[in-house]
């Protein structure tokens, strides 16, 4: 049996899910660039956008930006998303493509806007944003700094992350992809940290992640499916939600907004909406000056249409408010393997 065969019988998260406080708190919390809060106060989320960010230039540690053309695009816009209902934003721009968590905490408190940064490493786009160090360093040295910048703050700061970010390329995982899969499940379980992992339209690494996972203790719940919406067949996604993994479907924009209606609706048929998180993948500020990516489409247009698609205002609430909630909480979700017939008795 393949690993897409055992995930689509549903066997792959037989084992019970163990909730355990973080290292910080005995409390569920959600870390954004000010500090901790608690997960109610959330609000309405966009858990997958960027405020800025160098994708597609060249890899850098500390990226540079014009900051005052930056401060004089992304406030107005943020300020503007306020005035919509947006509370928090987890910003998914990784370390060497472009996080700048100093700048990102100016741009909070100007605007009153929550924002979660990350840790972690990009392992998509052919590698190109995952660091050299990584790839001659172990697992455990790898998984040792995201804890740090846990721990201690990124880049000399007291800025904690509020999620872990990876990225995987199609198919089977790499060597490389395989290092940051399992450095993700070891800082998860050591920080109680979210994996969002990039993982777009490939079900095969979808699945091979969450079976890797797994085996080294780490409960789906704790990985969010970034860009699942580009699956050829929907029908691959319910059954990575049922085994308790979040299901994103980013990118909503106006070209797309019939395309991610059908998908959701796939996902109310299949009863999994609960497992469901929406963004659009945004960027305020790009690399070369390339135009605008918005992310308000959402409120002006796509939620709209939910409504006539009959989407209760519950199932709305839900997915904006209820689900970042509970996906970004910061709990370490362990794995309890069944008991065997010789253990119950």
């Amino acid at each position: 049996m393949t690993r897409r065969t055992f995930i689509q019988h549903g066997l792959i998260s037989a084992s019970a899910l163990i909730l355990m406080p973080s290292a910080v708190a005995s409390e569920p919390q959600v870390m954004t660039v000010t500090g901790p809060i608690a997960p109610e106060h959330m609000g309405f989320t966009l858990p997958h956008e960027h405020i800025m960010s160098i994708f597609g230039g060249q890899p850098s540690r500390i990226a540079r930006y014009d900051e005052e053309k930056l401060f004089a695009t992304a406030i107005p816009y943020l300020k503007m998303l306020k005035v919509f209902g947006v509370q928090t934003i987890c910003e998914c721009t990784g370390a060497y493509f472009g996080r700048r968590v100093d700048l990102l905490r100016r741009i909070s408190q100007a605007t009153g806007m929550q924002m979660l940064t990350n840790t972690g490493y990009y392992g998509a786009a052919h590698d190109r944003y995952v660091p050299e160090h990584a790839f001659h360093e172990t697992v455990d040295q790898i998984a040792q700094r995201w804890i740090d910048e846990w721990e201690h703050g990124i880049d000399g700061t007291d800025i904690r992350p509020g999620f872990i970010k990876i990225g995987v390329d199609p198919g089977m995982p790499s060597d490389i992809d395989a290092k940051l899969i399992w450095a993700a499940g070891k800082t998860h379980l050591k920080t109680g940290l979210t994996i969002v992992s990039h993982t777009s339209g490939s079900t095969d690494a979808a699945v091979e992640q969450v079976a890797m996972l797994e085996e080294r203790g780490v409960h789906p719940s704790a990985w969010v499916w970034a860009h699942a919406q580009h699956v050829k067949d929907s029908a691959d996604l319910p059954p990575v939600a049922r085994a308790g993994a979040w299901i994103g479907l980013d990118g909503i924009g106006d070209k797309t907004l019939m395309h991610h209606l059908d998908v959701l609706r796939a996902l109310r048929r299949f009863g999994v909406l609960h497992r469901v998180l929406l963004s659009h993948d945004g960027n305020s500020f790009r690399h070369g000056n390339r135009p605008f990516k918005p992310y308000n489409a959402i409120f002006d247009q796509f939620i709209p249409l939910m409504k006539k698609a009959n989407f209760t205002d519950a199932d709305i609430h839900l997915i904006t408010v209820e689900n970042p909630r509970k996906a970004f909480a910061i709990r370490i979700r362990k794995t309890q393997p069944q008991m065997n017939a010789d253990e119950r008795r």
